[in-house]
């Protein structure tokens, strides 16, 4: 056992402490084989995510904007999107420009050549989110605003003498 310690490089380590020492290593190296495993779980279907990035509607003005965003921040070039969508690389910078004195525009066709040719659908999203919103929950918002402005309310109709 000694000639063991002294090869490890503790000459000074009672047996125990050796074995202890040893498992902690291991055990150490076992959690560190499975940090990719940690940081990075597999998703499955029943895994609840939550998503704390505001929505489709609050980043973006238009559906137009949301797209061009989507566009530029894609993994594939601009150039690869625009040739799968069938058109110019030039002819689709000015489409997502959204210039006034361009004739140019980005269409209801372009926006599903769009989705065939990148498979992503946030633009969709953003239209559902922005037109398809439940009445019940925007009435909910709106309450809740009028109650967190009731107290300014009540002080700006004492300043006025109303109340």
């Amino acid at each position: 056992m000694a000639l063991l310690n002294f090869a490890m490089g503790f000459p000074r380590l009672s047996a125990g402490v050796f074995i202890r020492t040893t498992r902690l290593f291991f055990f150490m190296l076992k959690i560190y084989r499975k940090v990719p495993e940690i940081m990075n779980p597999a998703i499955s279907n029943s895994q609840l995510s939550l998503d704390f990035t505001p929505g489709l509607t609050e980043r973006y003005p238009t559906v137009l904007d949301c797209i061009a965003s989507v566009v530029h921040t894609n993994h594939k070039p601009l150039k690869t999107i625009a040739a799968d969508m069938d058109m110019s690389q030039s002819d689709l910078s000015r489409k997502l420009a959204n210039n006034a004195d361009d004739t140019r525009r980005f269409s209801v066709l372009d926006l599903e050549a769009y989705v065939k040719a990148t498979g992503d659908t946030t633009p969709i999203l953003y239209l559902a989110q922005k037109y398809c919103a439940d009445r019940k929950f925007a009435q909910q918002e709106a309450l809740t605003a009028l109650a967190n402005m009731a107290p300014q309310l009540q002080a700006l109709l004492k300043a006025a003498g109303v109340a």
